[in-house]
């Protein structure tokens, strides 16, 4: 990689970092691309060398969210500790996430209400769409590997489970928006135990 090509993706990184960080704390409707350009330290102009307005900033954000959640779980993923620990492990690092973008959960909610009935709506249902099925995929293939290790009841439907697992956690972020004296880690915890007991095989 080049040393341009390098500034060029440090510069935008710098940008979307400012966008997620003003977006949180001022909301999508009341944010300016000018107030994004200050917190980042940078002249307006310089944004729009980057983006072309303050939805494609967003998008921007809500790509940089949605593949750090994909790296870090995919790391857990490929451990290869039990299912069971896997899982569990699962559930704890998103809601270690969910805790440390807690506003960014709401700027979802409101980006969505602003785009209903835009060109942005059809985007930014595709984006959701694809981070759901990537997040589904990822925990039911790990019900799938508890199920060939024998450790999971082999009757179940793991692509049915991912369904609600992915729903529980999606409802976690919301709780923990509207209500910060969420414990998200320890209900994380504390349903992933629950979770697994239904779904080992019972011992004999």
């Amino acid at each position: 990689m080049s040393q341009a090509t390098l500034e060029h993706t440090g510069k935008r990184q710098i940008l979307v970092n400012a966008a997620a960080e003003v977006f949180a704390r001022q909301g999508f409707a009341k944010t300016r691309v000018s107030d994004i350009s200050q917190h980042a330290g940078v002249g307006k102009g310089t944004v729009y060398e980057y983006f072309s307005s303050k939805e494609e900033l967003f998008f921007a954000v809500f790509e940089w969210i949605k593949n750090e959640i994909r790296s870090r779980v995919e790391a857990v993923v490929n451990d290869h500790t039990p299912a069971r620990d896997v899982l569990t492990t699962v559930f704890r690092t998103t809601a270690e996430i969910i805790t440390e973008h807690r506003e960014i959960f709401s700027m979802n909610l409101e980006f969505w209400a602003a785009s209903r009935g835009s060109a942005f709506e059809d985007r930014f249902s595709a984006g959701c769409q694809s981070m759901y099925h990537e997040y589904r995929e990822l925990t039911a293939e790990i019900v799938r590997r508890g199920q060939r290790e024998g450790e999971f009841r082999p009757d179940l439907d793991a692509d049915r489970i991912s369904v609600v697992i992915v729903s529980a956690l999606d409802g976690l972020g919301v709780q923990c928006w509207f209500d910060e004296t969420v414990d998200a880690v320890g209900a994380a915890g504390a349903f992933a135990e629950a979770l697994c007991g239904g779904l080992c095989v019972e011992e004999r």
